[in-house]
């Protein structure tokens, strides 16, 4: 193989016509797209931000599908329907991998269990976390109704005609 100064890097040659391969290897017929990782950010950490401003119906298609799967490894069971969140990594899995102690959070719960029993919110502090959250709450309502009211005197203040 010869450095040819004048012949088009294979980089080049390739970024030249993206439109033309397609972005996941396809799928055997009866069979769903291997996108090789059931996490989002793995998917697109792996695909070029060019490639996806050219191809981002094919890159939400997958996101969209890699979302509605098992964050277990190999598993590729679909959780958009019937699914567990897990309260200490955040990721969806299906039944089967629910459990904390299957999917790898089970020392973080026996952690935060074990500090939650040996030192214990006081009561007072709970009933002012619960007065603080309904004070948001409030306050929340009180700020959506002033814009819902801004944006109705904002519509109607222009002058009417007097109709003969």
């Amino acid at each position: 193989m010869s450095d040819d100064p004048n012949k088009p890097s294979t980089s080049a040659a390739a970024s030249a016509k993206p439109d033309d391969t397609p972005l996941f290897p396809p799928a055997k017929p009866g069979k769903r797209v291997n996108y090789g990782t059931n996490d989002t950010l793995e998917l697109l950490e792996r695909i070029p931000s060019e490639l996806v401003d050219l191809k981002l119906d094919d890159v939400l298609t997958a996101v969209k599908e890699v979302d509605n799967l098992c964050d277990y490894s190999r598993c590729k069971t679909k959780t958009s329907l019937m699914g567990q969140d897990c309260q200490h990594c955040k990721k969806r899995f299906c039944f089967k991998h629910g459990l904390p102690e299957v999917h790898g959070c089970g020392e973080e719960v026996k952690r935060d269990e074990r500090k939650n029993f040996l030192h214990p919110k006081p009561m007072k502090t709970v009933r002012h976390e619960k007065e603080m959250e309904n004070a948001k709450k409030r306050l929340d309502a009180k700020l959506k109704d002033m814009q819902v009211g801004r944006t109705q005197k904002a519509a109607g203040t222009g002058k009417k005609k007097k109709g003969k």
